[in-house]
């Protein structure tokens, strides 16, 4: 049977499924037996499905960007003709 620092160091490849399938099974067994290590996997799988969830905020268009962009649409408003393309 696999010791803790055994599954710890296999968690990564365990909740990525790319653990052998007797590995694998020992892994399970071992999880079976040890509540300390099955919080562990449970807290590896909260915290991948956590990060893979956040998503950053777009960034701000520099200042002149920004500028640039406004005039070419204040442009095409005034002339109404087709929408400038990218």
């Amino acid at each position: 049977m696999l010791s803790c620092r055994e599954v710890i160091e296999l968690a990564t490849a365990y909740a990525e499924r790319a653990l052998p399938f007797m590995a694998r099974m020992r892994f399970l067994m071992h999880l079976s037996m040890c509540g300390n290590c099955r919080r562990y996997v449970k807290q590896l799988r909260l915290t991948v499905d956590a990060v893979g969830r956040v998503r950053q905020p777009a960034p701000e268009p520099t200042p002149g960007t920004r500028e640039a962009l406004l005039r070419t649409f204040r442009n095409w408003k005034k002339d109404q003709g087709d929408p400038p393309t990218p």
